[in-house]
């Protein structure tokens, strides 16, 4: 903060010195040479009149008047000469006072009315997490209680570093980590891209850009998510969190056969560890695989059946219209009544194609033991972000969470956006 206000106060004694530096002059040539010429001529004048009372074409009365006002003039023309000097000595009275008042009135505006006062203390946070972000960078484990520090200064920290380190895979790694926990997949997929290009032949780089490439697509595989989780396979084969989403993005893919080798060979791998065999994960996976298997009996080519969806459409109160930015994300989500507060379907959308309809389903979710469709009672809302992200911040738009007994049957919400987050 020293070196921010050093370089703020040289800037500005810098603009103050261009702007003054022309008062700092030398008086012009062209001055001095207009007054020398005066005085000049003012003299021959003298001595002209001096001549012609000697010659007697004027009396002594006529000379003494006339050489009086010779003499006014001399004095007045004495003072212009000495006018331009006083002018330079009051412009560079003005110079000095420039250079004083402009840094003066630049840092009062700049701490008066453009200072974020929130700005000192995250220098002073981001100061502070330096050596933790040295550990997280170097591949340690951090020590001692890092609590003090929410998850989003943690990125940011990690962000300024990665400014001066643009090559620190590890770096971009922890980003993407990050903003995975924050459920920003697309920013955490660009961190992920960044640290799989620097470090491609490192598995959990590979299983996590994997992992981000299937959370932005639906829970689907794309052809680059399905070569990554394989690369990661032939290496470590009984990977279990790369056969769960190979296996799962497999099925929602409507690859069936591809879904149902992977995914029995993980319930065969999982029994072989002891896993709980009635536990919601097992069970879930069990149901997968013989859906998976009925789907490939019957000739079908889409991803699992379906379970009903919520279909819900979403406008805003024109009198809020005019709060929508360019840039703007709306989440459409459904969580569960009374359950944890992480969404069970979530879709995100630019906020700038207000009013439409979307539909909230198992597809969405991308933890088999939480879907849609295994909670009863759920609450369906909508919210318009101006930073982007999932988080709650005051500013945001939001309609009236709508609660909703599912019978598993298509069910449809209207929801209007109504209310500025305080």
């Amino acid at each position: 903060m020293t070196l921010f206000w050093l370089c703020a106060l040289l800037m500005a004694l810098l603009a103050a010195f261009v702007l003054g530096s022309p008062l700092l002059g030398p008086l012009r040539e062209d001055e001095r040479s207009m007054i020398s010429l005066n005085v000049q001529v003012f003299r021959e004048r003298l001595a002209e009149l001096e001549k012609d009372r000697v010659e007697g074409r004027v009396d002594e009365e006529t000379f003494s008047g006339l050489k009086t006002e010779l003499e006014r003039n001399m004095l007045s023309l004495a003072d212009a000469d000495t006018h331009p000097h006083k002018q330079q000595k009051r412009a560079r009275s003005l110079f000095l006072l420039l250079m004083l008042a402009l840094p003066l009135l630049a840092g009062a505006f700049y701490y008066f009315e453009q200072l974020n006062p929130a700005l000192p203390a995250w220098w002073q946070t981001e100061r502070a997490m330096q050596p933790l972000i040295d550990d997280v960078l170097a591949g340690k484990q951090p020590p001692g209680d890092n609590s003090q520090y929410t998850l989003p200064d943690f990125i940011r920290g990690l962000q300024l570093r990665m400014q001066s380190t643009p090559d620190n895979a590890q770096g971009w790694f922890m980003i993407g980590i990050g903003y995975m926990q924050l459920n920003m997949g697309e920013q955490a997929l660009q961190a992920f891209e960044r640290a799989y290009r620097l470090d491609p032949q490192r598995p959990e780089v590979e299983l996590a850009y994997a992992q981000a490439q299937i959370f932005t697509n639906e829970g689907k595989l794309t052809p680059q998510s399905k070569a990554l989780l394989q690369s990661v396979l032939v290496a470590h084969p009984q990977h279990e969190g790369a056969l769960i989403l190979l296996g799962v993005g497999a099925y929602r893919s409507g690859d069936f056969p591809l879904a149902i080798k992977t995914l029995d060979y993980l319930q065969t791998l999982r029994q072989s560890h002891g896993a709980v065999a009635d536990s919601e994960a097992t069970q879930e996976l069990d149901k997968m695989l013989a859906d998976a298997r009925t789907q490939l009996a019957l000739g079908g080519s889409t991803t699992a059946a379906d379970s009903a969806g919520i279909t819900v459409a979403v406008s805003i109160d024109p009198a809020l219209a005019a709060k929508v930015q360019p840039g703007d994300t709306l989440f459409v989500f459904a969580k569960a009544e009374n359950g944890p507060p992480m969404p069970l379907a979530v879709v995100r959308k630019p906020a700038s194609g207000l009013p439409f309809a979307v539909e909230l389903n198992d597809s969405q979710s991308m933890i088999p033991s939480m879907k849609l469709s295994s909670v009863t009672d759920v609450l369906v809302n909508a919210r318009i972000s101006h930073s982007g992200t999932p988080m709650p911040e005051a500013g945001d738009l939001e309609a009236i969470a709508v609660p909703l007994r599912q019978s598993g049957k298509p069910a449809h919400v209207d929801l209007q956006i109504r209310e500025e987050r305080q």
